[in-house]
């Protein structure tokens, strides 16, 4: 998932339809304010090697965080935030 402040788009990863393609071609014209959520490993590396924008700005800062957040973040302890096949709706 992209979320381009700068070019004023949001992609949206769905299975099975190149959506990894997508998203590193579009990682190439984000800039630092840009959300773009973490791929695999071999992936990232992939982007990093061709100078795209890897993982980015993709949590949620814990100084927004509700009280509901923290027992979500005590219960299952991971950080809040984007992923790669977040709904629309969660957005």
């Amino acid at each position: 998932m992209i979320i381009s402040h700068r070019h004023k788009f949001i992609f949206i990863k769905t299975a099975k339809t190149a959506g990894t393609s997508i998203e590193m071609a579009l990682s190439s014209v984000c800039g630092p304010e840009d959300i773009i959520t973490p791929l695999n490993k071999q992936e990232e590396k992939f982007k990093k090697e061709r100078g795209f924008r890897g993982a980015q700005n993709y949590q949620y800062p814990i100084g927004d965080y509700t009280k509901m957040d923290w027992l979500r973040l005590l219960k299952h302890r991971k950080r809040i935030g984007f992923h790669q096949h977040i709904s629309s709706y969660e957005i």
